[in-house]
């Protein structure tokens, strides 16, 4: 693959006369002994996995799901950000990955690069990670640049996109074969996600691509029954919430959570009143639930006035969401603001209730009713709340309907994935559930909730021809053409 990002550096040369003197050979004076000149491969993969949490704590994929609605700026609710800059990832985790996968292939590099882990274990490692990544990209985007992305060894400096179809392909098989090739002996260094757990590296490979192949399930359907199986039989992250997969902030400003350092400047990101609804009032709205969702009080702080919880009108104007005091709604709970609360990236609820979805799809044999069920206690025992569950389920609205069944299973699914935005908007663009409305106040040309991003500047600047052709190919550049899975 080869370099996503156009770099045209310009060295300046200037050169200065001089007539009596010799500059000499000055050897190795500006050499800092104490610091390395070759990448070490362990910091590389430290920091990539340090790039995932910008992957779930991103604020505007909460905000298209409607988790949350901004009390005092409101413009991301409401759609006015249409560009999106992807180059980070490209110049940053996804090259550094490349370089763990160069120093461990190269004949002249792999030895010493093996005294950070077997070369195949890093490789693989590398491969299941850049996969997240590129599946993460082409999932916000559309039609990327994959095949031509992050060799600049063979000198292109304007990619072309790849098809997003073609990319769900590559990364599948990549993940795939990374998984396969894992093994337990010299695990890799530098795994701050799963410390050298080579096994959960392979469980992390497979839920990818178990949440891929449900991505397609209205495009290739029959392609995609086929990866789903083919995912759960190599074995994906346990059903107990033991083996959960997030990324562990710290209680220090470097690594702290991000929801965290938001709340420091000022006090913004209210509970949307989609979700506050939903929790604790029947689908369609007005008549109290039997029993509130028990995980409301753990998403949501009550508000300053009455303790109740009270959502924020999602979608208005600024001048209307000022009128409302900040305490009269509900602002992210407390502990998930915390400085070293979790991000989580996939949870046993989120399988299963995947998994319920492939049964009632035909894709896998169960029972899709009892996966449903499991997957509402397994949130609630994620959150702490499982003594709920009886209470909870005897709702009707939540009680096992056959005849709606996806629309239940991919509706819990958004509850229990609260918080990683990016992940549920991509699933409501592909089942159209929950039903979302868009804000009374959007600001995007069609008053729709977004079904993509736009591509960054740069694209268009410096990689005019590619970026018309894809434009061409995939349809108008902007928030509302929908990518390749979403039918």
């Amino acid at each position: 693959m080869k370099n996503s990002i156009s770099k045209y550096i310009l060295v300046g040369m200037i050169a200065v006369g001089v007539t009596s003197c010799d500059l000499g050979d000055f050897g190795d004076t500006n050499v800092n002994p104490n610091q390395t000149t070759t990448a070490i491969p362990s910091s590389l993969l430290t920091n990539s996995i340090n790039g995932l949490k910008g992957t779930i704590d991103d604020p505007t994929g909460s905000l298209y799901s409607q988790y949350l609605a901004n009390s005092q700026y409101t413009s991301a609710d409401n759609y006015q950000t249409i560009i999106f800059n992807y180059g980070g990832y490209y110049s940053g985790v996804l090259m550094d990955l490349e370089q763990i996968i160069i120093m461990n292939s190269n004949e002249e590099t792999k030895s010493e690069a093996s005294l950070y882990g077997s070369n195949a274990n890093q490789i693989a490692v590398a491969q299941i990670l850049q996969s997240y990544y590129f599946n993460f990209i082409t999932d916000r985007w559309g039609d990327i640049p994959y095949s031509e992305a992050l060799n600049i060894d063979e000198g292109i400096r304007q990619p072309s996109f790849d098809p997003q179809s073609e990319v769900y392909a590559g990364v599948l098989a990549t993940l795939k074969t990374a998984q396969a090739n894992i093994s337990s002996t010299a695990p890799v260094q530098g795994d701050i996600l799963f410390d050298g757990d080579m096994d959960m590296w392979r469980k992390f490979a497979n839920t990818i691509r178990m949440k891929m192949a449900l991505r397609m399930s209205e495009v290739d359907p029959t392609t995609a029954a086929a990866e789903f199986a083919s995912a759960i039989n190599d074995g994906v992250i346990a059903l107990d919430n033991s083996e959960n997969i997030f990324y562990a902030n710290l209680p220090e400003a470097a690594f702290q959570n991000a929801w965290y350092a938001r709340f420091l400047t000022r006090r913004d990101y209210a509970v949307a009143n989609t979700l506050v609804d939903r929790m604790q009032t029947t689908a369609n709205g007005g008549v109290l639930n039997v029993s509130m969702d028990p995980r409301l009080p753990e998403y949501a702080d009550p508000t300053d006035i009455g303790g109740k919880y009270v959502g924020m009108p999602y979608g208005l104007s600024e001048a209307r969401a000022g009128a409302i005091s900040n305490s009269d709604v509900s602002f992210l709970n407390a502990d998930l603001r915390a400085q070293a609360a979790p991000n989580y990236i996939f949870t046993s609820a989120q399988v299963l209730f995947s998994m319920a979805e492939a049964v009632q799809r035909g894709w896998i044999s169960g029972d899709a009713e009892a996966l449903y069920y499991q997957g509402i206690e397994a949130s609630l025992e994620q959150y702490g709340v499982a003594d709920g569950y009886a209470a909870y389920i005897a709702n009707t609205y939540v009680q096992f309907d056959a005849s709606k069944a996806v629309e239940q299973i991919v509706t819990q699914k958004w509850i229990a994935n609260y918080l990683n935005g990016y992940e549920s908007w991509a699933e409501w663009r592909r089942t159209g559930y929950p039903d979302l409305q868009p804000g009374e106040d959007a600001l995007n040309d069609s008053k729709q909730i977004p079904v993509r991003q736009a591509y960054p500047l740069f694209e268009l600047n410096l990689n005019s021809t590619n970026y018309d052709a894809v434009v061409a190919r995939q349809g108008a550049d902007g928030l509302d053409t929908p990518v390749w899975w979403d039918k």
